[in-house]
């Protein structure tokens, strides 16, 4: 059960890097209410300083995590832990980077 979980939020996760043009109506219908996250604000997560925004079905946590810092608290027990910076802690390569726009 938790797997096919793990797989519908990955097929959602994808619709947030779709154009609306791409998308079922359905999907796009679901976006505009804000029960999934759309392409705009999704993009805010691939936006440097990338240490934010990291709910990727409706972004609806996305606020409360960002200001408990919870994942910032998270990259720092496993930094101490491994000793392995997350990648928003160095300087972003432009080169993979996706253009969030709608």
């Amino acid at each position: 059960v938790g797997g096919l979980f793990v797989l519908l939020s990955q097929e959602l996760h994808k619709f947030a890097h779709m154009k609306k043009s791409e998308l079922p109506k359905s999907i796009v219908m679901l976006q505009d209410m804000g029960l999934l996250i759309g392409r705009k604000a999704h993009g805010q997560h691939h936006t440097a300083p990338f240490e934010n925004n990291y709910c990727i079905v409706s972004g609806a946590w996305n606020s409360f995590l960002d200001e408990s810092k919870l994942f910032y608290k998270t990259e720092m027990l496993i930094f101490r832990l491994t000793g392995v910076e997350p990648r928003c802690w160095s300087e972003p390569n432009d080169d993979w980077r996706e253009i969030a726009q709608e």
